[in-house]
């Protein structure tokens, strides 16, 4: 019993949800649409709880008052279910289905009062005011007072002319209080729509500008993806033996520090991404590119190794301009001397610093180990951290040996 009724209320919630498959937030006559299609139900809704109403009061109504009101509101359900299903797209025909229905749920709540002249007949009245208010459009909400205000203005007229009589007017009922009431509630709820037009126009105009700088950001990713491409070439020959040989001695060097054997691992990836191919192959469609881009993973991950793949050139050209100041008096600037200290940056530059001074530059000879590891102690040592410097010096022939071993 209970599933049956969570099911019920299920349906009921999903059949009066603003939400469907496709609803774009931004598209005002989708917006608009999605409007009609509620307030469109609403009205299913009412036209059945009326026809209930005129069964129950069939004889004080009669046939004739009973069709008045039953079939103008059964025509305009039919017309604005057009509108909404066959006019998806047209912003005009929406625009003209959200009036026809103000025009529907005021006739409803007015024409119901008319027929049968009630104090709780007149809450319908607040009913559609409400129903109205749906639409979050100040000209929907002025139409639907003008209207409402105007016709029940003349009712109260008409019931205060009839003076004991009245059906309104009574010991308990002042027709006063009612007149003051609805001008309260037309106050208070224009107020609430009005304020949450200019809301929603504001959260559309943040929103238009977050889709334009959202479109920047993917131009400016692809910028970014197109020049980590530049640099996650396959290397070849003596280059890629190169790129392999400080990415081991960067794994050794970090096991030596203290590293455990993942971050060893992570450490080697590090160092020798700069000589892999990394897929980085950005000649997509624009439907591929959608695909990625609408994919955070995806996003991610290229970012990560883009960020990777920068930096670890950023290390190499830094260890270029340190040997080059060495041997050819280079002016080394303070920012490439105070970037990425960390120590994985750290063991990853003395590790190619060690191999860029072995081998052979057009601007140096190769040195041989002993005279690289000197230069290293009498040059470059203010780059490094101490305790760094005294594992490294401490275990410098393995070095060598990886040096000879993968030269070999």
């Amino acid at each position: 019993m209970n599933k049956l009724l969570m099911k019920v209320v299920g349906l009921i919630m999903r059949f009066f949800s603003f939400q469907f498959e496709g609803f774009d937030v931004l598209n005002a006559t989708e917006v608009l649409r999605r409007k009609n299609i509620l307030v469109n139900r609403i009205l299913t809704i009412a036209n059945i709880l009326i026809t209930v109403f005129i069964v129950m009061y069939y004889d004080s109504i009669g046939l004739s008052k009973s069709l008045s009101l039953l079939v103008p509101t059964v025509l305009i359900n039919l017309l604005i279910t057009y509108f909404v299903s066959s006019k998806k797209d047209d912003y005009e025909k929406q625009l003209m289905g959200m009036y026809v229905a103000v025009l529907s749920v005021s006739y409803i709540a007015l024409r119901l009062f008319v027929l049968y002249p009630m104090p709780f007949t007149y809450i319908f009245i607040y009913i559609a005011l409400m129903i109205i208010a749906l639409f979050q459009n100040r000209h929907a909400i002025i139409l639907g007072d003008a209207l409402i205000l105007s016709v029940a203005s003349y009712i109260h007229i008409s019931e205060v002319s009839k003076g004991s009589q009245s059906t309104l007017i009574t010991d308990n009922h002042d027709i006063t209080v009612y007149f003051m009431f609805l001008i309260l509630f037309i106050f208070v709820i224009t107020s609430m729509v009005f304020f949450s037009e200019y809301m929603d126009k504001e959260r559309r105009n943040e929103l238009k500008k977050r889709e334009e700088l959202e479109q920047h950001f993917k131009n400016v990713l692809w910028d970014v993806f197109d020049t980590i491409d530049d640099f996650s070439q396959v290397t070849e020959g003596k280059e890629s033996n190169r790129d392999y040989m400080i990415a081991v001695m960067a794994k050794r060097l970090g096991m030596l520090y203290g590293f455990d054997e993942q971050k060893s691992d992570e450490l080697f990836n590090y160092a020798i991404v700069i000589g892999v191919n990394s897929n980085f192959d950005f000649n997509y469609s624009e439907e591929t590119k959608q695909d990625i881009l609408s994919d955070y993973s995806k996003i991610r991950y290229k970012l990560g190794i883009g960020n990777m793949l920068l930096r670890r050139t950023r290390i190499r050209m830094k260890c270029e301009a340190m040997v080059r100041n060495r041997f050819e008096s280079w002016s080394l600037s303070k920012n490439i001397k105070a970037e990425d200290k960390s120590i994985e940056s750290q063991i990853i530059l003395l590790c190619e610093l060690y191999v860029m001074l072995r081998d052979r530059q057009s601007y140096k000879k190769a040195l041989p180990h002993v005279k690289a590891i000197k230069e290293i102690v009498d040059h470059f040592m203010n780059f490094f951290e101490e305790h760094l410097m005294n594992v490294f010096m401490e275990n410098n022939v393995e070095f060598e040996v990886i040096y000879e071993k993968i030269n070999s």
